[in-house]
């Protein structure tokens, strides 16, 4: 009996400790894509899914985005989590990234969205003059490359969608920020190149050949959980994100960030 105790004890102690790994010690996920609509390197970060997780080395992930020395970067949501009542720590991210280049955009996850302050977290963004897209879209010059940008909200419908689609100039590269993914895929129309989204967390337990097991808004096993997804004129990405909500567990799914570059077709 002792014995099948002591295997008991020594097995959860090594799950524990493989998880803290999991959801404490990020990864780099670095993507390199190819377009004929850029002339120079794009160099962009993305980061998704936050929530605000105290538990990163956070000196550590600045000195990890500054070395790649980003033209873009990407928060597309969830930086805070629903229960975030003091986000001074996200904050100082943020500080922190704009010390690195001006240009960061963000889009609402449903996170910010449920929170009491997200209005009030959107205002420090912008006072931070990170770039709110709420259902826009810019137009921006990084790199010597023409680049439209669009944000959408998280619980954007099919008009508002064509809405912001609006006048958007297709020989540019076209970037679209979506928290989640599920919406947007319903939308589509082929106009952007690249679709960056998170909210699903790579489902934050995964399974060796399955995947994901489940994922908010797909069920179970889903078909869009993580990484990159060729779709018929565009490709989608998915970024399984530096936190975690409900519980904090995560299995053959580290947190991450990721650094996508484009380079021009040759």
């Amino acid at each position: 009996m002792k014995i099948k105790i002591y295997i008991f004890l020594f097995i959860s102690t090594i799950l524990v400790i493989y998880n803290l790994i999991q959801i404490r010690f990020f990864k780099v996920n670095k993507i390199v894509l190819n377009s004929p609509k850029v002339s120079n390197d794009l160099n962009i970060v993305q980061i998704t899914d936050f929530h605000n997780n105290k538990l990163i080395n956070k000196k550590k992930l600045i000195r990890e985005i500054k070395n790649i020395k980003p033209n873009l970067i990407f928060l597309t949501g969830d930086i805070i989590d629903f229960k975030t009542k003091d986000y001074s720590y996200t904050l100082e991210l943020i500080d922190s990234l704009t010390d690195i280049t001006s240009k960061i955009y963000f889009v609402w996850g449903n996170h910010e969205r449920r929170n009491p302050q997200g209005e009030r977290f959107m205002e420090e963004l912008k006072n931070r003059e990170v770039i709110v897209l709420d259902n826009k879209n810019v137009k921006v010059n990084v790199n010597n490359n023409k680049i439209n940008i669009i944000g959408l909200d998280f619980f954007i419908d099919e008009k508002g969608y064509r809405k912001v689609m609006e006048g958007i100039d297709e020989k540019n590269f076209t970037i679209l920020l979506s928290h989640s993914p599920n919406r947007p895929l319903r939308y589509l129309k082929g106009k952007e190149d690249l679709i960056l989204s998170g909210h699903t967390h790579g489902g934050q337990v995964r399974l060796p050949i399955i995947g994901a097991i489940v994922s908010p808004g797909q069920g179970y096993f889903p078909k869009y959980d993580k990484g990159l997804f060729k779709l018929e004129n565009s490709i989608l990405y998915i970024d399984s994100g530096l936190g975690n909500s409900v519980l904090p567990i995560r299995f053959l799914n580290r947190v991450q960030f990721t650094n996508i570059i484009i380079k021009k077709t040759l």
